[in-house]
């Protein structure tokens, strides 16, 4: 529960941030989006997208999963997979035209993980910052095409357990974890659909 807390006391500045940075303009457009590629892995994604004025729009995406099929079992199936995690994005339109052709963008990730990884048990929160850059084909007139990436620096900090001992002590018993890496903090094919 103490590191759920953690996690919104981290989101919370950031959505405000960008309520703060939509709230003066006047949206032209509202879209909401998924990845595609977040879908087959197992973890479903949802955004939002909000254009904010001529080059910039900001948007918000939540993603996460429970036990997905590509779970790590060497551990027991009783070890459970989980990962939630909200992006907020502040993307720069080099055309003109929001939601068209290419952009680039700044985000934080911020999110809570419960997952077995190199024979290890790891618990805990994260959170980052990273740059992005994508693509966005326009299909119809409500239906786009988006094609994104990006890399950031991410930090962690929970508790982490040995794999190999059996069983896995609890939650308040399991030594610190934490530091930072240098990862992709978004890889996506998403479809748009424009609300307004």
């Amino acid at each position: 529960m103490a590191t759920q807390r953690r996690t919104y006391t981290l989101f919370l500045p950031a959505l405000a941030l960008l309520l703060m940075l939509a709230l003066p303009a006047q949206a032209q457009r509202l879209a909401v989006k998924t990845n595609v590629l977040s879908l087959a892995a197992g973890a479903p994604d949802l955004g939002f997208e909000l254009v904010t004025g001529e080059h910039v729009s900001v948007s918000l995406s939540a993603f996460g999963t429970y036990n997905p099929y590509w779970r790590d079992k060497s551990l027991g199936e009783g070890t459970q997979t989980a990962l939630f995690a909200f992006r907020p994005e502040i993307r720069y339109w080099f055309n003109g035209r929001p939601m068209t052709r290419f952009f680039t963008g700044v985000n934080l990730l911020a999110g809570v993980y419960d997952f077995p990884l190199s024979q290890a048990v790891r618990k805990g929160s994260m959170a980052g910052a990273g740059i992005c850059a994508g693509y966005v084909i326009n299909l119809t007139k409500r239906l786009d095409l988006e094609v994104s990436s990006g890399a950031g620096l991410l930090f962690y900090w929970g508790k982490r357990a040995d794999g190999r001992e059996d069983p896995i002590p609890a939650q308040d018993l399991m030594p610190a974890d934490w530091g930072y890496k240098l990862m992709p903090t978004q890889l996506g094919v998403t479809l748009v659909y424009i609300i307004k």
